[in-house]
Formats: structure tokens, sequence, C-alpha cells
């Protein structure tokens, strides 16, 4: 009787570490899985741009000297680590937006929210 509850155990734990989600793990970060559910069967174009902002939603360069550019902020991260928008704390907007990064020449190209879905 023991060694069948262990078995159960075990068998309802290694299904729960499988399962398996259909969104990007980097989603997660901000979302949980329910919202992510909830986001791509209610608002699937909504969930389109956040997903697809995971991977043309930024560019990080160095500032080019002659440009004038207004900066939203200062961000004390590491530029040259892979960044999504969710790894650097910075929502998407309608607009572009600029963010220098902390101690160094580079800075962060936010695409707007609107365009997102344009960029190949």
């Amino acid at each position: 009787m023991i060694n069948k509850i262990i078995l159960c155990l075990f068998l309802s734990v290694s299904l729960i570490g499988f399962s398996q989600t259909n969104h990007d793990e980097r989603l997660l970060d901000r979302y949980t899985e329910v919202e992510l559910n909830e986001l791509q069967k209610n608002n699937p174009e909504e969930y389109e741009i956040i997903n697809h902002a995971l991977k043309v939603g930024i560019s990080i360069g160095d500032i080019q000297e002659g440009k004038d550019l207004k900066f939203d902020g200062t961000l004390d991260k590491d530029p040259n680590l892979p960044h999504t928008y969710i790894s650097l704390g910075l929502k998407l907007e309608n607009r572009y937006q600029y963010y220098k990064f902390k101690g160094t020449n580079k800075m962060v190209i936010v695409r707007p929210k609107d365009k997102i879905t344009l960029i190949k």
C-alpha cells in the first residue's frame, strides 16, 4: 500500500515537472501563465505584440555623437548581456524610447508598440 502511495506521488510530481508551456519563457518574468493564456485567448493581437517584441522590440548600440536624443532614463544593467524589454524592466509604448546604460557609451532603443508587428 505504501509503495502504491509513493508511486502515485512520484507520478504526480513527475507530471507537474514535465508540464510544458506554449509561451516564450521570457514572458513569464512579467506575466503569469494564466495571464498569458487569457491574453492569448481574449486579445491575440496584444499577445502577438508582447511576444514578437521579445525579438524585435529593442536595439542596443553605441550612443552616437551629434544625435540630439532626449533620453527617458538610465539603466543600471550590463548592455553586453542578451536583453529583452522585459529583462530591462521596460514597458512598450506607442513611441520610441531611449535609455542610456549607466557608466557606458551604450544605449537601448525601445521600438513603438504599434510598430512591433510590422518588423520582421
